[in-house]
């Protein structure tokens, strides 16, 4: 390579890897990513070796077929049926949480895809919910008014309806996995209501659907079966190379209903089943659902899945036992979240600046930090280094 590209190549890879951080390290903690494994490596290999697009079966059969296998496994561990219930790889959790909300829209009222929106809807959210809700809300027209953000655990069931008819909601969206503190929403008591008004229940699980693919801790995803859509990132805590992220649908040809459109240049009729070409609003796709099933067949997801909780659940317990932190949120499956003790005023942008020119990249929340452990590579030594580098810069810099 060197002698074909001569000094350049050696010059560009030299500034990638002198500018890049290893989210591979050990002291990548802060992000709700690793590093990717190296079957992810070799399957992202391949779709780029091949560079396929996948907007019809005819152009990408193989991947197609893979994506198309691979959902239909997933849909079975949430406890869907294939054969009524579908799915479809995205650029990413927020776009899968858009299209979602596209779907519940469309179910309310079909007609807002040929004349457009005539009367207003609004959604319902929790407080801690990602902020692609207000993203998607700007992008389907709603606007932000649209969006009311409430407490799920403080607003009683009455208070919940009385929104609703009031509202003319027509989705409700809960958070399986949060962004910042990694805890698990439940929404079951309003589910009589939800039924009752026709509210369709989406679930961004983009953090903890990974517990699907684990043995010991599918249990935690029991409720799930419940939701009308499922948004799935398999790039964060299953440690995929980005991006790898499916949307989940229960009434799987809603996701073909609310796209479709006449393209005869494009969409031919090959009586094939598998063909993925009217269910997203896309034309070039990305074969990321070939990363999945790839790495699903040669690499053990449900030991990654499994590993993640339980170094979490390792985890709180050697920050209980340390006095020099602060645990809070000890109930987070995946989240290790803390404050330093003995200080009343942190500027916690200046410690995650200090701490980063030390290597150690971790994340706050307002008045906590937070880590995730999704490389393997993160065990208890590297935790107690970690912890003692972060009290250190609080102490001495911040």
């Amino acid at each position: 390579l060197l002698v074909w590209w001569g000094k350049g190549l050696e010059d560009a890879v030299a500034v990638a890897t002198e500018h890049c951080a290893n989210t591979k390290d050990p002291k990548w903690v802060g992000r709700l990513y690793g590093g990717g494994s190296e079957a992810s490596y070799l399957a992202e290999m391949i779709v780029s070796f091949y560079n396929k697009n996948v907007h019809t079966y005819v152009a990408g059969p193989l991947f197609t077929t893979a994506e198309h296998a691979i959902i239909n496994k997933v849909l079975g561990y949430v406890g869907w049926d294939p054969a009524i219930s579908a799915g479809i790889f995205f650029p990413g959790g927020s776009y899968c949480n858009l299209v979602s909300y596209i779907c519940a829209r469309h179910r309310r009222d079909p007609d807002v895809k040929q004349r457009g929106l005539t009367k207003p809807m609004k959604m319902i959210t929790s407080i801690y919910s990602h902020y692609s809700v207000d993203k998607s809300a700007i992008m389907m027209g709603l606007g932000l008014d649209s969006v009311i953000k409430i407490d799920f655990e403080a607003t009683s069931v009455e208070d919940f309806e009385k929104i609703v008819v009031e509202n003319n909601v027509f989705c409700l969206n809960s958070t399986f996995g949060t962004t910042s503190y990694g805890n698990l929403e439940s929404v079951k008591k309003f589910d009589e209501v939800m039924k009752k008004h026709g509210v369709w229940h989406h679930v961004d699980a983009c953090v903890g659907a990974c517990a699907l693919f684990s043995n010991k801790y599918r249990y935690l995803t029991s409720e799930l079966v419940t939701a009308d859509s499922i948004t799935v990132d398999c790039h964060k805590l299953l440690n995929i190379t980005m991006q790898c992220s499916c949307v989940l649908v229960k009434e799987g040809k809603l996701l073909n209903e609310c796209s479709t459109v006449t393209a005869p240049y494009l969409f031919h009729k090959y009586g094939n089943s598998v063909d993925h070409s009217q269910r997203s609003f896309q034309c070039g796709r990305k074969a990321d659902g070939f990363k999945l099933w790839f790495c699903d067949a040669v690499d053990d997801l449900d030991k990654q899945a499994t590993m993640v909780y339980d170094r979490a659940a390792d985890f709180h317990k050697i920050l209980a036992g340390d006095e020099r932190f602060n645990h809070i949120y000890a109930d987070s499956p995946s989240h290790i979240c803390f404050r330093v003790r003995g200080k009343e005023e942190i500027d916690y942008e200046r410690a995650v600046e200090g701490l980063r020119r030390r290597g150690l990249y971790i994340e706050y929340y307002i008045d906590f930090f937070r880590l995730v452990p999704v490389n393997e590579s993160f065990g208890e030594e590297q935790l107690r280094s970690v912890l003692d580098e972060i009290y250190d810069v609080v102490m001495k810099e911040c």
